[in-house]
């Protein structure tokens, strides 16, 4: 599982961070990293993802701060 800061909130929690699935992983939940709650499932993300075309929407980290 990976740990990655989406745009995306928790319903439970609020949080940004999810664990996302790596292929060889048999669960492929998207979960909140924090609490744990189930978001979606990985097809669902990747349908989402692609119907944006490529277009890269994420937000400029603030000074300073590195992406983990």
């Amino acid at each position: 599982m990976l740990k990655v800061t989406l745009e995306l909130n928790c319903n439970v929690c609020g949080g940004e961070r999810f664990m996302l699935p790596t292929p060889r992983d048999t669960e492929q939940d998207i979960r909140c990293a924090e609490c744990r709650a189930y978001k979606c499932h990985s097809d669902d993300l990747e349908k989402v993802m692609a119907m944006t075309g490529g277009r890269d929407t994420r937000r400029p980290l603030p000074a300073g701060q590195l992406a983990s």
